[in-house]
């Protein structure tokens, strides 16, 4: 089953910034993904918007996943957690956005969900 244009650009730009923070080892990755964005027009302003967001996001959760929780308490956890659902509405918007545009994929739709 062929990847939808919207998951190709969230996880192309995820690739990126694993890359650029992490220092991963996925250069084929990100071309392998590239090349297939290639093949699509108008869409490099919602790639930048997701690495926009997923560094957002990424900065959010990096003490989390590091196991600091105890250093930052509850309070903080739980803001993060917050910021984090609210950007997460941002990030499907434009997936879904992409997937308007190019009629391909199905969008993200969220019933009782907090991140509806």
């Amino acid at each position: 089953m062929k990847m939808p244009i919207s998951e190709i650009c969230d996880r192309y730009s995820i690739a990126l910034l694993k890359k650029e923070r992490a220092n991963a080892e996925n250069q084929s990755e990100i071309e392998d993904l590239g090349n297939e964005i290639k093949k699509y027009q108008n869409i490099k302003d919602y790639i930048q918007k997701l690495i926009d967001v997923n560094g957002k996001i990424w900065d959010l959760e990096s003490d989390i996943r590091k196991g600091k929780e105890g250093e930052l308490g509850l309070e903080e956890v739980g803001r993060r957690a917050i910021a984090v659902r609210e950007l997460n509405k941002i990030r499907v918007g434009y997936k879904n956005n992409i997937v308007d545009m190019f009629k391909e994929g199905y969008k993200d739709i969220k019933i009782n969900h907090a991140s509806a």
